[in-house]
């Protein structure tokens, strides 16, 4: 089985030029984890994840880690927040992206996902236009519904 067999081709996306607001506000009322960003050619030019916006907000990311009592404080989040909301995703997005063609195999992708530690792959055409997106749960369900299918009917 190919990506292009499971891909999911209504891609939700952001430019460089949306808000952080914008792109977060997607990211929590769709519940996804990130968006593919694209230029103005419509091309694939990175991600925007829920990590991006963190580390917007908390620079050094540890903070969170090292000492989450010390950011109880609900206004310093809203200061933070605040800041970070009016920001171009074009200044906090991962601009290195890892992508897939329609025609991998899924297997392919799924190691690609492990060995980089990342949930989702933007499918792109030759020319670099985003085309799809697969995700981890995606490559799941098409490895192992069939095999479940198969095991409920014999019960």
């Amino acid at each position: 089985m190919l990506i292009k067999d499971i891909m999911t081709t209504n891609v939700q996306t952001v430019r460089l030029d949306d808000s952080v607001k914008k792109a977060a506000s997607v990211i929590c009322l769709r519940k996804f984890s990130g968006l593919p960003v694209l230029d103005d050619n419509d091309n694939l030019v990175g991600m925007i994840t829920e990590v991006d916006i963190l580390r917007s907000i908390y620079p050094s990311y540890a903070e969170l880690f090292n000492d989450p009592n010390e950011f109880k404080v609900f206004d310093d989040l809203s200061r933070r927040y605040g800041a970070t909301a009016h920001q171009k995703v074009g200044e906090v997005f991962t601009k290195k992206v890892y992508s897939v063609e329609p025609d991998t195999p899924l297997l392919n992708a799924l190691s690609m996902m492990v060995s980089k530690h990342i949930r989702r792959l933007p499918v792109v055409d030759t020319s670099g236009r985003l085309i799809g997106l697969v995700s981890q749960g995606d490559i799941h369900q098409a490895l192992f519904h069939k095999e479940f299918l198969v095991e409920e009917s014999k019960a």
